[in-house]
């Protein structure tokens, strides 16, 4: 009588070596498929953008006929391009055209315009830390939310530093009301500093 225990055992012991012995093949033949299929795809792509097949020649000629065609036709061609833009082509010379430059115009001068009023600058301060790590911090989870900011060190009048955390800067108050949107959705409650 054959244990049960045994069994299963020689059931794994030759799973497990048909399993290595198709290991290596299979990478390689899987590379194989990967450029053949590569190669398929480069073929059409190319077929697509020049509606013409990749891989045929231009059709040959008897090499006799060819090479009195070919010297035929450079010899009846001739690439004279000085003659024919003058009209020595077809027997007139034409006098080369005489070339009558024009009066310089004057430019009107534009006024200047009005003196650019400095445009405001609005931020959102975030928040403002003793610790610089913390205010690191913050910084991080605005930049993770898709929000520039910046994290400045303030001296205040008793001689503790903080660290401000500032969003912006904004152009304009239409611009800063959307940044606040955005950072209240992050879970901050900014204050407006100009």
């Amino acid at each position: 009588m054959i244990e049960p225990g045994v069994c299963r055992r020689r059931r794994a012991q030759r799973a497990g070596s048909g399993g290595r012995l198709g290991a290596g093949g299979g990478t390689a033949l899987g590379l194989l498929v990967g450029l053949a299929i590569g190669a398929l795809i480069a073929a059409a792509f190319a077929w697509w953008f020049t509606r013409t097949p990749p891989f045929t020649t231009a059709p040959t000629r008897d090499t006799g006929q060819a090479a009195s065609a070919s010297s035929g036709a450079v010899s009846d061609m001739k690439f004279d391009f000085y003659k024919t833009l003058t009209g020595e082509a077809n027997g007139t010379t034409k006098e080369p055209a005489t070339i009558v430059p024009e009066p310089p115009r004057v430019a009107a001068i534009a006024p200047e315009p009005p003196p650019a009023q400095t445009q405001e600058r609005l931020f959102w301060q975030v928040g403002a830390f003793a610790n610089e790590r913390e205010a690191s911090r913050v910084r991080a989870e605005l930049a993770l939310a898709g929000i520039t900011s910046t994290v400045e060190p303030v001296r205040m009048p008793d001689g503790r530093t903080l660290y401000r955390v500032r969003a912006g800067p904004y152009r304009s108050q239409d611009e800063a009301q959307v940044a606040r949107a955005r950072l209240q959705a992050a879970g901050y409650s900014p204050t407006l500093v100009r």
